[in-house]
């Protein structure tokens, strides 16, 4: 019993840069998003996504040699994105967005997935 407890305290206090975060609501993830570019890692690779004003999003990989297309929409204070093909059946993947002001980074999450990105106001889908 102990033991338990001692690991839930340890597991408490091993994430306290998450209390600084402020999850983002419909109206700030809309202004955020679109219209921008966003520059991030994803699977310890660097990536570009582009968020146009019609719903269509464009993510690249670093090395990769053309985007990926895609369906987005923000709701229920989340980004959804649906990956399935533009002619297929909408399967929407949903995330919150947080903000570490601290830090100046914003991030992807969800039950087991946490990415990290900073916003780019102009369109650039290129790798330095």
């Amino acid at each position: 019993m102990k033991k338990t407890i001692l690991g839930l305290a340890l597991a408490a206090c091993a994430t306290p840069a998450l209390a600084g975060e402020v999850t983002l609501n419909n109206t700030q993830i809309t202004e955020l998003l679109t219209g921008s570019t966003i520059k991030g890692i994803h699977f310890a690779a660097e990536t570009r996504q582009y968020f146009s004003e019609s719903g269509l999003t464009l993510w690249i990989k670093e090395g990769d040699a053309k985007p990926s297309e895609a369906r987005y929409k923000i709701e229920n204070n989340q980004y959804c994105s649906s990956w399935t093909g533009l002619w297929s059946k909408e399967e929407y993947g949903c995330f919150n967005i947080t903000h570490d002001k601290e830090q100046g980074l914003y991030y992807f999450i969800n039950e087991d997935f946490r990415a990290p990105f900073i916003v780019n106001s102009k369109f650039q889908l290129t790798f330095d």
